[in-house]
């Protein structure tokens, strides 16, 4: 889409917690401007989350949306609790009949050097900033995946991602909401839920004070908006990724992981002394990558570097991906599929592919050509590069982890087909 198309929120419905100020009353303002109806949540507490509320600054904000002619409605629910947070998604389904997008944005302060720290002050803000988006978006999602459409951002920090004096509460309850976001996102492929982090520099309550005043004017939460809106968007495809953003400047943060080495060579258990002889290498970030979930470094580059695999030449000699499907069937080994009932889209892209869909169940396997209406899991190609890893020229693993073959849906249930097909 080109820049000077408006993109629109018509027919969205969103929930902005802590949207009585600051990032949360932008995010509700710009998204209400631009067609969707707001939930504006704010429990209405001060900075460190201590008294009862107050219902005036949601109703401000809710008022700001309507005089620009939008449709919102004020929630005052603390989502530091399980029921706050149900009744969050509730006042959204019983006032717009839906839910589309939900932002995590509530947060406090209680800043104190770690001997300082009572729990007290520990716990309440792991309440608010990593419970409070559980609590909310733990109902979010099962309206979400009710559409088949969704949009969840949480809200990390720079003290997360890289560490701040004097805020080991706050740095803790917000890497974790990454850790959150990690597995969340692989739960939301198949409903069409997209989620990310976003690390906000931005002047708000919660910064007004530790900011220099001079740098407060140029951090506007106005900033911050685009991209958070950007992420709510129908046109954004990514999931799972966190971005820094602030005074107009946004990038990518990822995690990274070195090639690391096998000391010992898998053979012994490396002692002390092995271990600091080749720190170096163990360190060494060159050729570091990222890794989109837990199985591709455990059962891909661990499983890979100990058992020292290699590419084999030991295929079916397949000359068209049209022959693979053919034989399917009779490659099929039931006892591997240990009683599982599972669907593998197969889309192979290029001259001589096409679509195929294996259905597994009650120990049979059926082929058939064309997509499924339901699979567990989809494996997308192109026909070169199947036909390649069919033959046995390239493993499965470098396949994927070159970008290769991509694989959506239920990804732990691809291990199967190993198991399974035996050509």
């Amino acid at each position: 889409m080109g820049a000077d198309k408006k993109m629109s929120f018509d027919g969205r419905v969103a929930i902005v917690t802590g949207a009585g100020g600051g990032l949360g009353r932008v995010y509700a303002l710009e998204l209400g401007k631009r067609g969707a109806k707001i939930v504006v949540n704010d429990f209405g507490g001060s900075r460190d989350g201590i008294g009862k509320g107050a219902a005036g600054p949601a109703d401000k904000v809710v008022d700001e949306i309507k005089a620009l002619g939008g449709k919102a409605v004020a929630n005052y629910d603390n989502v530091a609790t399980a029921e706050g947070g149900a009744n969050i998604v509730k006042t959204a389904v019983d006032a717009f009949g839906k839910l589309d997008i939900l932002i995590n944005n509530a947060g406090i302060l209680r800043d104190k050097g770690l001997l300082k720290m009572e729990p007290e002050n520990w716990q309440a803000v792991l309440d608010v900033h990593l419970n409070g988006a559980f609590n909310v978006t733990r109902p979010a999602f099962g309206a979400m995946r009710d559409n088949g459409f969704g949009r969840i951002i949480m809200t990390t920090s720079a003290a997360g991602l890289y560490g701040n004096f004097g805020q080991s509460n706050y740095s803790a309850a917000k890497l974790g909401l990454v850790g959150f976001m990690n597995s969340l996102k692989l739960e939301g492929v198949k409903y069409n839920i997209k989620v990310n982090t976003v690390a906000p520099i931005a002047a708000s309550r919660l910064t007004e004070d530790i900011l220099p005043p001079d740098m407060l004017g140029k951090l506007k939460p106005e900033f911050v908006a685009p991209i958070v809106l950007y992420l709510c968007s129908d046109e954004c495809g990514d999931t799972g990724r966190i971005y820094n953003c602030g005074a107009g400047f946004f990038n990518r943060v990822a995690m990274m992981t070195s090639p690391g080495m096998v000391v010992g060579g898998g053979k012994k258990i490396p002692s002390l002394e092995d271990v600091s002889a080749n720190w170096a290498k163990i360190i060494d970030l060159k050729g570091a990558k990222e890794y989109g979930q837990l199985n591709d470094l455990v059962l891909q580059d661990l499983l890979s570097a100990l058992e020292g695999k290699k590419e084999t030449a030991q295929g079916g000699g397949f000359t068209a991906v049209k022959d693979v499907f053919e034989r399917m069937p009779g490659a099929f080994q039931a006892g591997g599929a240990g009683g599982a009932a599972v669907v593998f889209q197969y889309c192979i892209s290029g001259d001589g592919g096409g679509d195929w869909s294996a259905d597994i169940k009650g120990g049979a396997c059926t082929v058939a050509s064309g997509i499924h209406g339901s699979p567990t899991c989809t494996l997308k190609i192109n026909a070169g590069d199947f036909l390649d890893l069919m033959n046995g020229k390239v493993n499965a693993m470098k396949a994927y982890t070159s970008g290769k073959l991509k694989i959506e849906g239920d990804i732990m249930k691809s291990q199967l087909l190993e198991k399974i097909f035996k050509f």
